[in-house]
Parts: structure tokens; C-alpha cells; sequence
């Protein structure tokens, strides 16, 4: 909007060159200094605090450049990032390009040059300074048009992933989880269904929302849902609800869980998504279990990660991944490998629960093997609570 002053955060630990920029900003009108910083860490603070158009992030700032661009990028989506280097800065500038840097303008550059930078950023132009090198300008040309490309996409999916949110485009079903022996319902594990473009499995919707940083906020979003639903569920059975690993760390997962009583809620913690620090993550639960909530290693049995979630993080409940029971009957190798698991379970005190249990075959010979728990289509579709429980 014509008048309005571009809003510019610099990032700089030199403090001489980073006064003289912020002094020949202050001297043109069209411009708004909205802060320096002297770290990464500061820079991304910054930024998200106060949503810069453009920022000018000098290529060997403390903490990492390129780390400083990308937490810009995250703390505020729509900014433009310059890289801000000297003329023998080259394989820093690719660095920055290639991390989402809309181009690059030359340090000591007159402050016309400067502000002109600045400006075409803010309108979306890619920036380039042919001092650092006449003969890369068709590199970097291809580089930031790349980078723009899958910065414009990687905005799309935010976008699309807000908009579910915003516009109620996430819904949530119960599927029942039942006793094997009484055939009674004990629990209801909450599943996410999505109602946006394009359709899809809930799998590929957070994945997609993990891989531009909004998976927490998705999941958060979900098991909010699922709690405040759940006083449609019967009382004297639990709810399951999936999180992330990621998700498991962040403080705000008790304060999403307050409106469920946690007593009764399972957290489950999928095969798909690895645990980087244990300690770190066991604290997180206990946590959660010193409120009465229980842990569930779901997959169990898919590949590598849930085997090692089970030998670390002493889980009440192990799911048997579809994989092992699909077929059970019928396949000695996932019958032996379900009954290691089996008695795993019983000399833990872990209880054990089987998904996708399809047919009374699959079901009788899980509860031969010992099984306690099942899901499936032959015990309960998922569904969503009547209208008057809901």
C-alpha cells in the first residue's frame, strides 16, 4: 500500500556495520527499522514478534545464517530474507539462497543500492548484487527462482493446512476398543477425518502439516477436539488419542488435555515418528502420568522404532500394528513375531490390544495367543458420537 513503510529487521552482530545500516534506514522515510539483532536466536525472536517485510541477515551472524533465515521463515512466513555479504561471500550466498534467501545485497552498498534492495524484496523481486561475481548471476538466477518456487509451495500448504482449521474442515470419529474376552467397549481411540482439498488419509494431512512446521498445532488442534467430545463417551471407558513425539514435548499438550479427564485418556506415541532425545521424552510423559494418564506404543511390530520405544519408554498398552494381525490365522511368521510381543507385554505388565481385527477367525486366535484388547471393523467402525451425546 502506497505510503506504507517497509518494515526491515536486521541481523548483524558487527556493530559498526550493523549501526550503519540501521542509521540509513532511519534517514529514508519509506522504511521502518523494527530491530536488530546480534544471534540467530534473537533474530527469529524478533521476528516473531514483529513481522518484518524484509530482513537483512548478515552471512556469518552468530548461531548460523542459515539457521537464523529459517526461524525467521517459520516465526513469520511472509518475510523476505536478504543475505547481507562481502564481495568473497560466494559459497555463504549459495548457502542462504539455497535455505529460502530471496537474493543477496553487498555489504558497504550506497544507501540508494540499499534501499532499493529492500524495496524490490518487499514486492517479491529477487535481489541481486553483481559484485560478488559477474559469472554467477545465471546460478543464483536458478537458485532463488527454485527456492522462491518451493517457498511459494511451502506457503500453499500452510495456507491449506490453516484453512482446515478456520473453516472446521476437521472432524472427529471414535472408533471402539473392546474387551476380546467379554466383548465389552473399554475405550474409544479418537481418529481425525478431514473434510478439505485434496482428499485424502488423515497420515498424508499431518504429515504434510509436520513438513512446514504446523504439525503440532494440527495434532493440538485434533486432540482438542477429541477431549472436549469426550464427555459423550461413556464414563467408564478411556480415550486414546494420537501425539506425536514432538507434540509430547511441547507445555501446551496438558493444558489441551485439561478439558478430558486424564485419568481416563491414553496418550499413543505412533512407530512413524522418532524419538530424538529419550530422557527428554520420558520426562514428558511422566508428566503426563503423574496426572493418572497412560502411554500407548502404537505400529507395535512395523519396523525398528516401535520396538525401541517399547525397550525405552515402559508403556501400559501395546498395539500390535495391522500388519501382524491381518492374516494371523493364516501366517506362522506374524503369529511368532505377535507372540514375542505377546509375552513381552506379560512379563512388562503391559497390556497388549490388536488393530484392524477384520473377522471372528482373526479374532479367536489373537484371544488364543493371549491378547486382552482389539479395534477393527468387525468390532466397531469408527464413528462419530450421536448428536446429543456430542
Amino acid at each position: 500500500m502506497a505510503g506504507v513503510p517497509v518494515r526491515v529487521l536486521v541481523a548483524d552482530d558487527q556493530d559498526l556495520m550493523a549501526a550503519g545500516t540501521a542509521a540509513a534506514l532511519d534517514s529514508l522515510s519509506e522504511f521502518e527499522l523494527v530491530g536488530v539483532a546480534a544471534s540467530a536466536t534473537e533474530a527469529a525472536e524478533l521476528a516473531g514478534l514483529t513481522q518484518p517485510d524484509v530482513a537483512l541477515v548478515d552471512v556469518s551472524l552468530p548461531g548460523g545464517a542459515e539457521i537464523a533465515l529459517d526461524e525467521i521463515l517459520c516465526a513469520s512466513s511472509d518475510t523476505r530474507v536478504l543475505a547481507h555479504s562481502g564481495v568473497a561471500d560466494h559459497d555463504a550466498v549459495i548457502g542462504m539462497l539455497r535455505a529460502g534467501a530471496s537474493g543477496y545485497v553487498v555489504r558497504d552498498a550506497p544507501t540508494a543500492k540499499l534501499a532499493a534492495a529492500l524495496r524490490d524484496a518487499a514486492s517479491g523481486d529477487s535481489i541481486f548484487d553483481n559484485v560478488v561475481g559477474r559469472g554467477l548471476i545465471h546460478e543464483l538466477l536458478d537458485q532463488v527462482r527454485d527456492t522462491n518456487r518451493a517457498r511459494d509451495e511451502r506457503l500453499r500448504k500452510r495456507a491449506r493446512i490453516r484453512s482446515v482449521m478456520a473453516n472446521g474442515e476437521l472432524d472427529i470419529v471414535f472408533q471402539p476398543i473392546v474387551d476380546l474376552v467379554s466383548r465389552e467397549v473399554v475405550g474409544h481411540e479418537a481418529l481425525s477425518r478431514f473434510a478439505g482439498r485434496p482428499i485424502r488419509g488423515p497420515e498424508q494431512w499431518f504429515a504434510e502439516a509436520h513438513a512446514v512446521g504446523l504439525g503440532a498445532e494440527l495434532e493440538l488442534w485434533a486432540v482438542r477436539m477429541a477431549c472436549e467430545r469426550s464427555h459423550g463417551l461413556p464414563a467408564d471407558t478411556f480415550l486414546a488419542v494420537n501425539v506425536s513425539p514432538a507434540t509430547f514435548e511441547r507445555p501446551d499438550l496438558l493444558a489441551t488435555l485439561g478439558s478430558a479427564h486424564l485419568d481416563h485418556v491414553v496418550l499413543e506415541v505412533t512407530e512413524h515418528a522418532p524419538v530424538e532425545d529419550y530422557p527428554r521424552f520420558r520426562s514428558a510423559i511422566g508428566r503426563m502420568r503423574a496426572l493418572g494418564a497412560r502411554l500407548a506404543i502404537d505400529d507395535a511390530g512395523a519396523g525398528f522404532a516401535s520396538l525401541r520405544h517399547i525397550l525405552e519408554l515402559d508403556a501400559e498398552l501395546i498395539k500390535l500394528d495391522g500388519s501382524l494381525t491381518h492374516s494371523l490365522d493364516a501366517d506362522p511368521r506374524r503369529r511368532s513375531l505377535a507372540s514375542a510381543l505377546i509375552e513381552f507385554g506379560r512379563e512388562s505388565g503391559a497390556a497388549v490390544l490388536a488393530e484392524h481385527i477384520e473377522s471372528e477367525l482373526q479374532l479367536h486366535e489373537l484371544r488364543r495367543l493371549g491378547v486382552r484388547y482389539g479395534q477393527g471393523y468387525h468390532l466397531g467402525r469408527p464413528e462419530p458420537l450421536p448428536a446429543a451425546a456430542a
